[in-house]
């Protein structure tokens, strides 16, 4: 049966908001909320338990909507594999992908099954139990909220469309954890002629587990003098892949050459990644202008001094005038 159009366009627009609310998570807010009212509480939970250990949190969940909702709760692994952070479930991806990362089968949660009234708040119970022999390093899994089909039955245009929320477990399993990073790439526009400067950084985990640069770029102009510091987001980048940082020097009147140091420490081990690079801001159009207006004035300037200048009469002149003037008197008045 193919699908009404308003059902494919309400499924497009679920998944939009399925694909954001596991994507903001990674920024660590205090809940999500998807598309069916559902909210996770918290929408990231990091947790550090020991192989054949057994540690118990405790979760929320909140039917937001005005209606009853029927929850399955479940679990599925996930990871990382763009420069953007956003989580994708093992099972959506090829099977020969390595699942060295995986933690659902060490994970159980109670209850699996919950009814939740308008404005309701339940607990979920997650126990983590990993086996003797877990690899140290980050382990990735998701508790899912699923909203039965019937609890989203839309009446108006008779379909259900079932939509995801949770929460993101980031694992850590302790022991000799390699934990190492790089930049890749340190990026501005080498020439500008005005401000702001936008900065791309490129940095690689190549560790075991999650890391969170924390650190700055720092800013000096051509006298060596620290005119700026940018901090740098604290977002997580997961095992063997890179994260794209953007940041900007919003600043719009600058002029010379100026020198950018970024530093981030990272890991428990104290990490640090470094890279510097130079630019150039120069206003030329602006300068040309200056020197234009300059030119202009200074002409004018010499044009107003070489103009010829009246000369003096001297005493004896005004005296030959008079003289003349007298005699021109005496001679109309004879007549």
């Amino acid at each position: 049966m193919i699908p009404a159009p308003n059902t494919k366009l309400a499924l497009s627009f679920i998944s939009l908001l399925f694909f954001l609310s596991f994507t903001s998570t990674v920024f660590g807010q205090a809940a999500v909320t998807g598309g069916s009212g559902i909210s996770a509480i918290p929408p990231r939970l990091e947790a550090t338990v020991e192989p054949d250990g057994a540690n118990t949190y405790t979760l929320k969940v909140r039917n937001e909507s005005p209606n009853a909702r029927d929850i399955k709760v479940s679990l599925r692994d996930f990871i990382v594999t763009d420069n953007q952070g956003t989580p994708n479930f093992l099972d959506d991806l090829p099977q020969n992908l390595n699942n060295r990362w995986s933690a659902s089968s060490w994970i159980q949660v109670s209850p699996s099954q919950l009814s939740l009234k308008p404005g309701e708040t339940k607990t979920v119970r997650l126990t983590v139990m990993p086996p003797l022999n877990a690899l140290p390093g980050g382990h990735y899994a998701a508790v899912i909220y699923t909203p039965d089909a019937f609890s989203l039955y839309n009446t108006i245009t008779g379909s259900s469309i079932q939509t995801n929320v949770g929460t993101l477990l980031y694992i850590t399993i302790p022991g000799d954890i390699n934990q190492n990073a790089s930049v890749l790439s340190f990026s501005a526009p080498k020439f500008s002629e005005f401000g702001p400067i936008d900065f791309t950084t490129t940095i690689k985990n190549s560790s075991d587990i999650h890391i969170q640069p924390v650190g700055a770029i720092t800013v000096k102009n051509w006298f060596g003098r620290k005119t700026s510091q940018i901090s740098l987001d604290g977002t997580n980048i997961f095992p063997y892949t890179t994260r794209d940082f953007k940041n900007t020097l919003n600043k719009k009147w600058l002029f010379g050459r100026y020198q950018a140091d970024l530093k981030a420490a990272y890991g428990s081990a104290g990490g640090l990644v470094t890279a510097t690079l130079f630019f150039w801001v120069i206003p030329w159009r602006l300068i040309i202008l200056i020197i234009a207006a300059l030119a202009i004035i200074t002409t004018l300037i010499l044009i107003i001094k070489r103009q010829p200048k009246k000369p003096k009469k001297t005493d004896d002149q005004v005296a030959q005038l008079e003289k003349e003037l007298a005699a021109l008197k005496k001679k109309y008045s004879d007549n």
